[in-house]
């Protein structure tokens, strides 16, 4: 059972409160220890310090009275003034070093649960992040990896400082009377009830708004983000856009102070019952003194400390509330980080030379869906070229995703070099591969982290990543950035420098021959290069692959035809498997695509080869000059 699915199998109330307070107090333990050792400390003896003033505000008061009857003195009184603005002190610079140790600890907690969320976000299986759910989770998890983590171990350290307060009340309490502290817990009892509720609710309402807050959170994204700009301006959808956050937003505003006022209206039921207790407990108090039971510094301690009782027993009801609701939000991250399916194969990859790839009856579907790919069998053999060509919608770029072990088949199985690809450690596989997708990343950093992270450890090796850039044609590129490699890209952060489609898409390219790979897959990057300019990186690429093996996609047949063998996809099935000349005399779906790109590029259509000053009529569609 996956850890999501055990999770959500258990039963959270108290004991499930229990535990999550226990992984989170291990996990803090293992960051700072001495920073929880000192709140945890400074927790438990700041719990006694109100009981102690209590006790030393009685006798001062008790020193009053004696003075006022002749007995006492001046030294007696300032003796218990001294200890209580010693105590006070005390509790000061108490409080001072437990916020110090809180706020270290907040950041060291912060940053673990966020690192632990990225890891595991590096973790589970691609396909996941297909699905609308697994995004849902994946932010229930970021909000309790940042601002509701700490809620938890604040929560709990003041349940247990009230806890301490409590105790020390019920020692006056006792004294006095056996009855007053059940007199007063009876008041406090419907409290515990309603926080439990509340808190239930509180979560359910959160949980159920993931997916609408979901939506506000992308609408706020789209209005503030760079890239989308230009089309809201252009569209003139700025005012319809706010319009909908806005409407959504409110929805969600609404529902929330819907259930708060249903909450408050039992909260405050609950205070009146505690009330009339408090009342029934100072009725009490007021009896014994009348019998001369307590002194007068006595009934002032009584008085004060009946109130504390109560207002300290309301006060860690509350927080056991608390602490079940954000225990509640807490087992998504925990849920989250400890999910099962995770990419398990250990053996090896074979380096250094070029590989077979067997497909075996292979189909795909993404979790949900239907079947994108279906019985695929072929073999891409050692240092072959081959090109992929279907309409959008085919499968190819999912079969790319297959092929680089990014996805998993649903049946079927993959083979590198006779291997399942099943077995193999996946991200040494991955290491022995390069690809340049069409939605590569523009990284807001540097060029040379642009091309260097193809192959992250030999980030400053600057001569082979000019070399990589050489051969990706990105040379003119780099000759304009006023820092050469350390110039920033992009215009996210200050002084950087934009780049043209084209040449973000040259340094994608580059980030694939960087890396020593020996598979390379280019899965259709060129689609902001003209028809000349995209067949002139695939010829490149083609020459610098060498004997590696590789796989290219591409809507353009002459693209295509410089391949050792093309695979056609239809609907996600293989239809096609040949080279050129082969699948042109078959005379099947390849040769009618052939042919009807042949004819719209001799139509002259608009943003053709011939528009852009690229090949003219067949020659694109044939392989012109390039041939």
């Amino acid at each position: 059972m996956t850890g999501v699915k055990a999770l959500q199998g258990q039963d959270l109330r108290r004991s499930g409160a229990a535990r999550m307070l226990w992984w989170f107090f291990g996990l803090l333990w293992r960051e700072r220890p001495l920073a929880v050792a000192i709140n945890v400390a400074a927790t438990a003896v700041q719990g006694l310090i109100p009981a102690v003033q209590l006790l030393i505000t009685q006798r001062l008061l008790d020193t009053v009275a004696g003075m006022a009857g002749g007995a006492g003195g001046v030294r007696d009184m300032a003796v218990w003034i001294a200890a209580l603005a010693g105590v006070s002190a005390f509790q000061a610079l108490l409080e001072s070093e437990r916020q110090t140790a809180r706020a270290l600890l907040r950041e060291r907690a912060g940053l673990r649960l966020q690192h632990l969320v990225i890891e595991k976000s590096g973790k589970v299986p691609l396909e996941e992040f297909e699905l609308p759910a697994f995004h849902d989770r994946l932010q229930r998890a970021r909000q309790a990896a940042t601002w509701r983590s700490f809620f938890i171990f604040e929560s709990a350290l003041s349940a247990a400082q009230t806890l301490v307060h409590l105790v020390s009340f019920l020692v006056l309490l006792v004294q006095a009377h056996a009855a007053l502290p059940l007199v007063l817990a009876a008041g406090a009892a419907p409290s515990l009830l309603t926080h439990l509720r509340r808190g239930e609710e509180q979560y359910a309402l959160r949980r159920r708004q993931t997916p609408a807050q979901r939506r506000v959170d992308y609408l706020v994204q789209l209005l503030t983000d760079r890239d989308a700009a230009k089309e809201l301006r252009l569209y003139q959808l700025g005012r319809f856009l706010i319009d909908e956050w806005h409407r959504a937003a409110l929805a969600l505003r609404d529902e929330r102070l819907r259930l708060a006022r249903s909450q408050q209206l039992r909260i405050g039921a609950a205070r009146a019952w505690g009330v009339l207790s408090l009342a029934g407990a100072v009725a009490l108090l007021l009896w014994r003194a009348v019998e001369g039971v307590v002194s007068l510094g006595g009934f002032v301690a009584l008085m004060q400390a009946a109130t504390g009782f109560q207002g300290q027993l309301v006060a860690v009801l509350r927080q056991v509330g608390s602490l079940y609701e954000e225990s509640l939000y807490l087992s998504d991250l925990k849920a989250f980080v400890e999910y099962e399916r995770v990419e398990e194969g250990r053996e090896p990859a074979a380096a250094g030379q070029p590989c077979r790839i067997d497909f075996e009856n292979v189909s795909f579907a993404y979790p949900g869906g239907p079947e994108v790919l279906k019985d695929l069998s072929f073999t891409i053999y050692p240092g072959e070229k081959v090109a992929l060509i279907g309409t959008n919608g085919a499968g190819k770029t999912t079969l790319v995703k297959l092929l680089l072990g990014l996805y998993q088949p649903t049946r079927g199985r993959i083979l590198i070099d006779g291997k399942d690809l099943r077995t193999l450690d996946p991200e040494g596989h991955r290491r022995l591969a390069a690809a340049v997708f069409q939605d590569y990343l523009r990284y807001q950093l540097t060029a040379r982290d642009n091309v260097g992270f193809g192959q992250v450890e030999r980030l400053d090796d600057d001569p082979a990543i000019r070399d990589a850039v050489d051969k990706a044609g990105a040379g003119a590129v780099l000759e304009q950035l006023p820092s050469g490699l350390d110039t920033t890209l992009g215009r996210t952060f200050e002084g950087g420098k934009d780049l043209s489609g084209g040449q973000w898409q040259k340094l994608a390219i580059a980030r694939a021959y960087f890396r020593d790979a020996r598979i390379l897959v280019l899965d259709e990057p060129t689609a902001a290069l003209d028809a000349r300019a995209e067949l002139e990186v695939f010829e490149q690429f083609r020459a610098l692959a060498g004997q590696r093996t590789a796989v290219f996609v591409s809507h353009r047949m002459a693209s295509a035809r410089i391949a050792d063998r093309i695979l056609v996809l239809e609907a996600g099935r293989l239809i096609e498997n040949g080279s050129h000349e082969e699948l042109l005399a078959k005379g099947g779906e390849y040769a009618r695509m052939f042919e009807m790109q042949a004819r719209w590029y001799r139509s002259g259509a608009p943003g053709g080869a011939a528009a852009s000053g690229g090949p003219s009529s067949e020659q694109e569609a044939r392989g012109g000059e390039h041939g």
